[in-house]
């Protein structure tokens, strides 16, 4: 099994702009896992209203999509040392609307299981600063909505051993060359 580094953290955090740093700087040396939520999402699942229904509905099929699209990266890229994933599967929990207990009792696993399943874990905090937060049509919520998942995520994270905090005073470029280095030194270490 290769080594999994989750890029996570709150929205605009700079997932997008490190990954596509990582892709070009380090070709076919690393597999990318896609978002599973921008794929639901943006690819038509209903979320119109926020509701626990449609909540529950689309973090199930994030969890297991995501795991799909990790397992299905290790499968397809044999020559890639690194699987890099943009999001990992306990980020669905901070979104759960029963409660992480019912997240993990529903997906029939535990936080120690998740954590076992990535090597590193790369947070990225959004920027505090509303000029430079970035809404999308996937991303819906706005700064304070932003600031609050990611202190969600950055708590549902904290006890894997090999965490990383890249807090919200970095701009993006910063954070992209803080990550390229720690890939290029996971790279190294073999």
């Amino acid at each position: 099994m290769k080594k999994k580094i989750v890029l996570t953290g709150g929205p605009s955090g700079g997932k997008t702009t490190a990954l596509a740093i990582i892709k070009e700087n380090f070709g076919g040396k690393v597999e990318v896992v896609k978002e599973a939520a921008t794929l639901i999402y943006s690819g038509g699942f209903p979320r119109k209203d926020g509701s626990a229904p449609h909540t529950y509905h689309g973090q199930r099929i994030i969890y297991f999509v995501s795991k799909e699209l990790e397992e299905l990266a290790e499968k397809i890229a044999p020559e890639a040392e690194l699987i890099i994933c943009d999001r990992g599967t306990l980020d669905g929990a901070v979104y759960w609307p029963y409660g992480m207990e019912d997240f993990f009792k529903n997906m029939n696993t535990t936080v120690e299981d998740e954590l076992k399943r990535y090597y590193m874990v790369i947070h990225l905090s959004p920027p505090r600063d509303e000029n430079f937060y970035q809404a999308t049509s996937v991303r819906t919520e706005d700064l304070k909505g932003a600031m609050e998942v990611d202190r969600r995520i950055l708590k549902v994270w904290e006890k894997h051993p090999n965490r990383i905090i890249i807090n919200e005073n970095a701009t993006y470029f910063e954070k992209a060359r803080i990550i390229k280095d720690i890939i290029t030194k996971t790279l190294k270490e073999k």
